[in-house]
């Protein structure tokens, strides 16, 4: 359930549907928003999500889910940027979980 919640609120935010999120890579914002799903369900949500159960919801192979959670990590820490849009999209992302828990 978690997963796609988090799945719907990067379409919002990232501006990109959540169909083509699933889908394989077709830009660089998808894919980046892919990966940013990625990072917070392996690395942020608590329990954390194996990278296996990630890559089962998004149809890939365990290996791509690890290099995405790099990608992320790598950019959080050289990107200053993407350290504050992280910090908006897991508010964001806290928000519609207790929405979904009323």
């Amino acid at each position: 359930m978690r997963l796609k919640l988090l799945s719907e609120t990067a379409s919002e935010f990232y501006a990109t549907p959540d169909l083509r999120l699933r889908c394989k890579p077709e830009d660089a914002e998808t894919t980046r928003a892919r990966h940013v799903c990625q990072w917070v369900a392996c690395e942020a949500f608590t329990p954390r999500y194996s990278k296996s159960a990630v890559a089962r919801f998004w149809g890939m192979d365990p290996t791509a889910v690890f290099y995405g959670c790099k990608m992320v990590r790598k950019r959080i820490d050289t990107i200053p940027a993407e350290k504050r849009a992280l910090k908006e999209f897991m508010k964001l992302v806290a928000e519609r979980i207790k929405q979904s828990l009323k």
